[in-house]
This record gives structure tokens, C-alpha cells and sequence, in this order.
């Protein structure tokens, strides 16, 4: 209704003028063309930080995050390797657990989860993602000695190689 009532008052403003149709259309070109482009710039944005984000978590592919957490680990950026191994276990435990990802959930959503389906994994989740949360979000800070201890943590999701 506003807009209406905008387009009106402006109809009215400028209507003796001759050329008020040719105006009227201009304004509407480029309100379609800042919608348009608008559109262009967003998705630009998106496939930019989704690069970003997949160089910033490691460069290898999201499905290996044990690979990514033992290359990012190497490099010695250890906040990463700790996000990654939470990746993974995360993943072991869909995989496992058939537990539903949602990038919304925390880990407390998923052991409530894993609590109700009365579920093996729940302890050694909790033990994991307590260290994580101390590792990443406290005070201590993530260091090679806490990222040996979130690795042996993680150990029980680590996928196990089969004999042949």
C-alpha cells in the first residue's frame, strides 16, 4: 500500500510534464536492474565464502576431515585441526548412529540425540566434545598438547581399516 500510495504522489508531482511515462519507466528499469544486480552480488558472495571456508578448513576434500585434521595439524593450526576432527566425528556418528548433520545443531542436540536412542557412542562424545569446547571456546586455547589429547579422544570415530 505505501509503495502504491508513493507512486501515486510522484504520478501526481510530475503529472503535467509530457514525458511522465518515459520517467515512470526509467524508474521501474532500474529498480529492476538494482534487484538484478543485487542478486548477481549476493551469489558472488556466496561462492566466495564458501571457498574461503574450504581453504580455511584444509585443502582437502570436506568428505576426509581425519586427512584435513592430520594436514592441518602438521601445519600447525590447530584451532582448524580441532574443528576438523569435530567434523569428523560428527560424520562418524551420522554414519554410524544415522544421526541427521544440520549445520544448526550443536553438540548438544546430538548427544540429547544419542541419549535417547540409548546409544554406545554417547560417552565418548561427550568426553570429545567437553575437550573441544575447552580447546575452541575457552580460555586455554588450542596447542599441540590439547590437540593430542582431542586426537585420542576422537580415535573411537576414526574409521578403521579393514583387513583384506
Amino acid at each position: 500500500m505505501w509503495l502504491l500510495e508513493w507512486w501515486e504522489r510522484l504520478v501526481k508531482l510530475f503529472g503535467g510534464l509530457p514525458s511522465t511515462r518515459s520517467i515512470g519507466l526509467a524508474l521501474v528499469a532500474l529498480l529492476v536492474l538494482f534487484v538484478a544486480a543485487r542478486f548477481v552480488i549476493a551469489s558472488r558472495a556466496r561462492n566466495d565464502d564458501g571457498r574461503r571456508n574450504g581453504h580455511r578448513r584444509g585443502g582437502t576434500s570436506r568428505d576426509d576431515a581425519w586427512a584435513s585434521a592430520d594436514a592441518l595439524l602438521a601445519e600447525g593450526r590447530y584451532e582448524d585441526a580441532a574443528h576438523a576432527l569435530y567434523r569428523g566425528v560428527v560424520s562418524a556418528l551420522a554414519r554410524d548412529d544415522r544421526l541427521r548433520l544440520d549445520p544448526s545443531r550443536t553438540s548438544g542436540d546430538y548427544a540429547r540425540e544419542l541419549r535417547r536412542r540409548n546409544s554406545a557412542s554417547l560417552a565418548p562424545f561427550r568426553a570429545f566434545t567437553r575437550r573441544f569446547d575447552v580447546v575452541v571456546y575457552g580460555h586455554e586455547g588450542a596447542s599441540a598438547r590439547s590437540l593430542e589429547e582431542l586426537a585420542r579422544l576422537s580415535a573411537p570415530f576414526r574409521p578403521r581399516v579393514r583387513a583384506a
